[in-house]
């Protein structure tokens, strides 16, 4: 029997090419950064809920795989946790503030006539090898002071209107804190989904080391906060320092700026301890120079604990950030963004750092055939390995034993065979900085990125 049935017309579907592809996602991106600096004035509270969402994120999902419960159930009790938390700070420390600043209005004229005293014993101050004039110096004292009933009549309007934007930007913060809460990495991941399989890999594996390095910079800066504040508080309290809500405020913020922050925090404090009244029953009945003393060596003390105890189990070397690249992308980020650029530039440059890395691996070496060695790979075995590829290869090798790469003997055969064969080997050695030591010594390219940047095949 003669099928009528009719051919069904095929479907003709629009397909990109590789320059439409590129042409389109960069017409997206510039798209998406002028869109982003046109709106830049109310990102504030949407990037505070992301990193509030992003710390708690690990806790929300290891509860979440204990229990067997949904991951909404642990969303809605910690978000109302937060809530709580925010709430009791907001109510118990807005009075206690509000009653320091009120007594440090009123010791201002006294803290002025301790400055004039101190400065009136000599005609001139020795101000970082510089000779300056005391008269000059409590002309300047009596200015900002004499302002200050100015400026708080030019700051009052601006606060009533701040704090309206700031009620506002506080609700869109719960708001967005609770759905960001909800979603987790889900947007991401699906992201991922949509990818080609190759590209997936690569790409989850860049994300996973950029969330490494975001995750432990930011929740250690939280918890440094809290801790410096919390125990320089004490710390003042009991040495009756007076304004010490004020002060471990400062000191906690102050930690976000790396190398400085803390610095001037003690050097405040110290000023606070000099300048504030003493006698019999008062800070152990210490003076002027001898409480500042103190205060200055318990806040050092209370650093070097930070910095090689807490900060080296929190963050540890992660970052791997030059000093003067963290210092620059502090006071541009403060510059930028203020105090969330604070908070967020120094981990932000080093997940650029990661990016970058990754693209130049990309242009540079992703043609290096990659390696893999097993874990009790000896030296003949390395040797007749890489004398098995043809002259001219292009070789990355990795998990080679740290003792059998710094053996001279091997890397003096390793080094005539690269010559006698033409052959461009280079190391992945993790972070075993003997080895890599004995073999930049030797001449041999070390590769500090992970091997998942690297193509080609595996041995």
């Amino acid at each position: 029997m003669q099928n009528n049935t009719e051919k069904l017309p095929s479907v003709q579907e629009l397909r990109f090419s590789p320059t439409m592809k590129r042409l389109t996602v960069f017409i997206v991106l510039g798209l998406l950064v002028a869109f982003l600096l046109k709106i830049g004035e109310i990102l504030p509270p949407f990037i505070w809920a992301l990193v509030t969402a992003f710390i708690f994120n690990d806790p929300i999902k290891y509860l979440t795989w204990r229990t067997g419960k949904p991951r909404w159930v642990w969303s809605a009790v910690l978000y109302l946790i937060i809530f709580v938390a925010l709430v009791l700070v907001i109510a118990l420390l807005v009075p206690a503030v509000k009653q320091e600043a009120k007594i440090l209005s009123e010791d201002v004229p006294k803290i002025q006539q301790s400055v004039k005293d101190n400065l009136g014993v000599s005609p001139t101050i020795n101000i970082a090898g510089i000779e300056v004039q005391s008269d000059t110096v409590i002309s300047a004292v009596d200015g900002v002071v004499n302002r200050l009933p100015e400026i708080a009549q030019e700051i009052g309007p601006k606060l009533l209107s701040g704090t309206f934007r700031f009620l506002i930007d506080f609700l869109l913060y719960l708001i967005t804190t609770f759905y960001f809460l909800l979603m987790g990495a889900r947007p991401v991941l699906h992201f991922f989904d949509t990818l080609p399989l190759l590209a997936r890999n690569e790409m989850l594996g860049l994300f996973e080391r950029a969330d490494r390095v975001l995750g432990a910079y930011i929740k250690a800066q939280f918890f440094l906060v809290l801790i410096m504040s919390v125990s320089s508080f004490i710390i003042m309290e009991i040495l009756g320092i007076r304004y010490a809500i004020l002060l471990a405020i400062m000191v906690g913020v102050l930690e976000l700026i790396p190398f400085v922050g803390p610095y001037l925090a003690i050097g405040i404090s110290c000023l606070v301890a000099y300048f504030q009244p003493h006698g019999a029953g008062l800070s152990f009945g210490l003076d002027g120079v001898m409480l500042a003393i103190v205060v200055a060596i318990v806040l050092f003390i209370l650093r070097q604990i930070e910095d090689y105890l807490v900060i080296p189990n929190l963050v540890g070397k992660i970052l791997e950030l030059p000093p003067l690249l963290v210092i620059f992308s502090t006071i541009a980020g403060a510059a930028l963004l203020g105090p969330m650029g604070l908070l967020l530039s120094v981990p932000v440059v080093a997940v650029l750092k990661i990016l970058v890395g990754y693209l130049y691996y990309k242009l540079v070496d992703a043609d290096r055939q990659k390696i893999i060695l097993k874990p009790d790979t000896e030296s003949e075995e390395l040797l007749e390995t890489l004398n098995r590829y043809e002259s001219g290869s292009r070789l990355l090798l990795v998990g080679a034993k740290g003792e059998v790469l710094r053996k001279p003997e091997v890397l003096t055969r390793i080094q005539q065979l690269r010559a006698t064969r033409k052959l461009d080997v280079a190391f992945f050695v993790g972070e075993d900085e003997p080895t890599s030591h004995a073999l930049r010594g030797s001449g041999f390219p070390v590769v500090m990125q992970e091997q998942e940047h690297f193509l080609g095949n595996e041995d």
